[in-house]
Protein backbone atom coordinates (compact mmCIF):
# COMPACT_ATOMS: atom_id res chain seq x y z
CA UNK A 1 0.00 0.00 0.00
CA UNK A 2 1.19 3.49 -0.84
CA UNK A 3 -0.91 6.43 0.32
CA UNK A 4 -3.75 4.03 1.12
CA UNK A 5 -3.82 2.50 -2.36
CA UNK A 6 -2.68 -1.03 -3.18
CA UNK A 7 0.20 -1.40 -5.60
CA UNK A 8 -0.92 -4.00 -8.10
CA UNK A 9 2.01 -3.92 -10.49
CA UNK A 10 2.10 -3.77 -14.28
CA UNK A 11 -0.07 -6.86 -14.80
CA UNK A 12 -2.14 -6.86 -11.60
CA UNK A 13 -0.13 -9.54 -9.78
CA UNK A 14 1.76 -7.17 -7.47
CA UNK A 15 1.67 -8.17 -3.84
CA UNK A 16 1.24 -11.89 -4.57
CA UNK A 17 3.55 -13.04 -1.78
CA UNK A 18 3.00 -16.76 -2.29
CA UNK A 19 5.13 -16.93 -5.39
CA UNK A 20 8.67 -15.70 -4.66
CA UNK A 21 11.07 -18.64 -5.08
CA UNK A 22 11.50 -19.24 -1.33
CA UNK A 23 10.62 -22.92 -1.76
CA UNK A 24 12.27 -26.14 -2.87
CA UNK A 25 14.11 -25.76 -6.18
CA UNK A 26 12.56 -27.80 -8.96
CA UNK A 27 9.07 -28.03 -7.49
CA UNK A 28 6.57 -26.75 -10.03
CA UNK A 29 3.71 -24.60 -8.80
CA UNK A 30 0.31 -24.53 -10.51
CA UNK A 31 1.16 -20.90 -11.40
CA UNK A 32 3.89 -22.23 -13.72
CA UNK A 33 6.90 -21.05 -11.72
CA UNK A 34 9.31 -23.25 -9.81
CA UNK A 35 10.08 -23.19 -6.08
CA UNK A 36 7.16 -20.99 -5.04
CA UNK A 37 6.93 -20.25 -1.33
CA UNK A 38 3.23 -21.19 -1.47
CA UNK A 39 4.24 -24.82 -2.02
CA UNK A 40 6.11 -24.78 1.32
CA UNK A 41 3.38 -23.28 3.50
CA UNK A 42 0.11 -25.03 2.71
CA UNK A 43 -1.49 -28.45 2.66
CA UNK A 44 0.70 -29.63 -0.21
CA UNK A 45 3.78 -29.15 1.96
CA UNK A 46 2.13 -30.90 4.89
CA UNK A 47 1.21 -33.82 2.62
CA UNK A 48 4.81 -34.12 1.38
CA UNK A 49 6.13 -34.11 4.96
CA UNK A 50 3.62 -36.81 5.90
CA UNK A 51 4.27 -38.84 2.71
CA UNK A 52 0.62 -38.43 1.66
CA UNK A 53 -0.75 -37.81 -1.81
CA UNK A 54 -1.03 -34.18 -2.86
CA UNK A 55 -4.47 -33.05 -1.68
CA UNK A 56 -7.15 -31.77 -4.03
CA UNK A 57 -7.97 -29.05 -1.50
CA UNK A 58 -4.73 -27.95 0.23
CA UNK A 59 -6.56 -25.67 2.68
CA UNK A 60 -8.95 -28.34 3.99
CA UNK A 61 -6.13 -30.87 4.14
CA UNK A 62 -4.03 -28.43 6.17
CA UNK A 63 -6.93 -27.90 8.57
CA UNK A 64 -7.17 -31.67 9.07
CA UNK A 65 -3.43 -31.94 9.78
CA UNK A 66 -3.64 -29.02 12.22
CA UNK A 67 -6.50 -30.85 13.98
CA UNK A 68 -4.40 -34.04 14.16
CA UNK A 69 -1.45 -32.10 15.59
CA UNK A 70 -3.68 -30.50 18.19
CA UNK A 71 -4.93 -33.96 19.22
CA UNK A 72 -1.33 -35.04 19.84
CA UNK A 73 -0.32 -36.79 16.59
CA UNK A 74 3.50 -36.44 16.66
CA UNK A 75 3.92 -36.85 12.88
CA UNK A 76 1.35 -34.14 12.21
CA UNK A 77 2.95 -31.88 14.82
CA UNK A 78 6.38 -32.33 13.22
CA UNK A 79 4.98 -31.55 9.76
CA UNK A 80 3.22 -28.45 11.09
CA UNK A 81 6.45 -27.27 12.74
CA UNK A 82 8.37 -27.66 9.45
CA UNK A 83 5.72 -25.72 7.54
CA UNK A 84 5.52 -23.02 10.23
CA UNK A 85 9.31 -22.62 10.00
CA UNK A 86 9.08 -22.26 6.20
CA UNK A 87 6.34 -19.67 6.69
CA UNK A 88 8.57 -17.80 9.14
CA UNK A 89 11.63 -17.85 6.86
CA UNK A 90 9.62 -16.33 4.01
CA UNK A 91 8.03 -13.82 6.36
CA UNK A 92 11.49 -12.78 7.53
CA UNK A 93 12.62 -12.43 3.92
CA UNK A 94 9.69 -10.14 3.18
CA UNK A 95 10.37 -8.17 6.38
CA UNK A 96 14.01 -7.75 5.30
CA UNK A 97 12.85 -6.57 1.86
CA UNK A 98 10.13 -4.15 2.95
CA UNK A 99 11.33 -3.08 6.44
CA UNK A 100 7.83 -2.82 7.97
CA UNK A 101 6.91 -1.95 11.55
CA UNK A 102 4.33 -4.74 11.64
CA UNK A 103 3.74 -7.90 9.61
CA UNK A 104 0.15 -9.11 9.36
CA UNK A 105 -0.69 -12.77 8.76
CA UNK A 106 -4.01 -14.07 7.54
CA UNK A 107 -5.59 -17.23 6.21
CA UNK A 108 -3.82 -20.49 6.95
CA UNK A 109 -0.77 -18.64 8.28
CA UNK A 110 -2.63 -17.81 11.49
CA UNK A 111 -3.33 -21.37 12.69
CA UNK A 112 0.05 -22.62 11.39
CA UNK A 113 1.89 -20.06 13.48
CA UNK A 114 -0.32 -20.71 16.51
CA UNK A 115 0.24 -24.47 16.30
CA UNK A 116 4.03 -24.19 16.16
CA UNK A 117 4.90 -20.88 17.81
CA UNK A 118 8.43 -21.89 18.83
CA UNK A 119 9.33 -23.16 15.35
CA UNK A 120 7.89 -19.99 13.80
CA UNK A 121 9.61 -17.60 16.22
CA UNK A 122 13.00 -19.31 15.93
CA UNK A 123 12.96 -19.37 12.13
CA UNK A 124 11.59 -15.81 11.90
CA UNK A 125 14.31 -14.39 14.14
CA UNK A 126 17.06 -16.38 12.41
CA UNK A 127 15.90 -15.10 9.01
CA UNK A 128 15.97 -11.43 9.97
CA UNK A 129 18.95 -9.24 9.21
CA UNK A 130 21.00 -8.50 12.32
CA UNK A 131 19.76 -4.94 12.74
CA UNK A 132 16.15 -6.21 12.95
CA UNK A 133 16.80 -8.77 15.68
CA UNK A 134 16.84 -6.35 18.63
CA UNK A 135 13.45 -4.94 17.59
CA UNK A 136 11.97 -7.32 15.03
CA UNK A 137 8.89 -6.25 13.12
CA UNK A 138 5.94 -7.53 15.16
CA UNK A 139 3.97 -10.34 13.59
CA UNK A 140 0.24 -10.10 14.29
CA UNK A 141 -2.89 -11.87 13.10
CA UNK A 142 -5.17 -10.03 10.70
CA UNK A 143 -8.23 -8.67 12.47
CA UNK A 144 -10.67 -9.76 9.78
CA UNK A 145 -9.03 -13.14 9.12
CA UNK A 146 -10.52 -14.81 6.04
CA UNK A 147 -12.90 -11.88 5.49
CA UNK A 148 -10.16 -9.27 5.13
CA UNK A 149 -10.45 -8.94 1.35
CA UNK A 150 -14.24 -8.55 1.55
CA UNK A 151 -13.99 -6.02 4.37
CA UNK A 152 -11.38 -4.06 2.44
CA UNK A 153 -13.46 -4.08 -0.74
CA UNK A 154 -16.52 -2.89 1.18
CA UNK A 155 -14.49 -0.10 2.81
CA UNK A 156 -13.12 1.05 -0.56
CA UNK A 157 -16.64 1.01 -2.03
CA UNK A 158 -18.03 2.93 0.91
CA UNK A 159 -15.18 5.44 0.72
CA UNK A 160 -15.96 5.95 -2.96
CA UNK A 161 -19.69 6.37 -2.38
CA UNK A 162 -19.17 8.90 0.40
CA UNK A 163 -16.38 10.86 -1.27
CA UNK A 164 -16.95 14.52 -1.98
CA UNK A 165 -17.03 13.86 -5.74
CA UNK A 166 -19.53 11.00 -5.45
CA UNK A 167 -21.84 13.01 -3.19
CA UNK A 168 -21.67 15.97 -5.61
CA UNK A 169 -22.53 13.62 -8.51
CA UNK A 170 -25.47 12.24 -6.52
CA UNK A 171 -26.67 15.75 -5.73
CA UNK A 172 -26.38 16.84 -9.37
CA UNK A 173 -28.28 13.74 -10.55
CA UNK A 174 -31.13 14.36 -8.13
CA UNK A 175 -31.22 18.07 -8.96
CA UNK A 176 -31.59 17.25 -12.69
CA UNK A 177 -34.37 14.79 -11.88
CA UNK A 178 -36.21 17.37 -9.81
CA UNK A 179 -35.36 15.76 -6.46
CA UNK A 180 -33.87 17.46 -3.49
Amino acid sequence: MVNGRPLTGASGAGGEVGHPPFGTPGQRCPCGAAACWDLEVDGRALARHLADEAPDDPYDYAQSVLDRAERGDPDAAAAVARVAAALARGTAGLANLHDPDIVTLDGLAIPLRAAATDAFDTAYTAGLMTFHRDRPPRVIDAAHRDHGALSGAAAVGLDHLTSEAALADWHDLHAREGGS
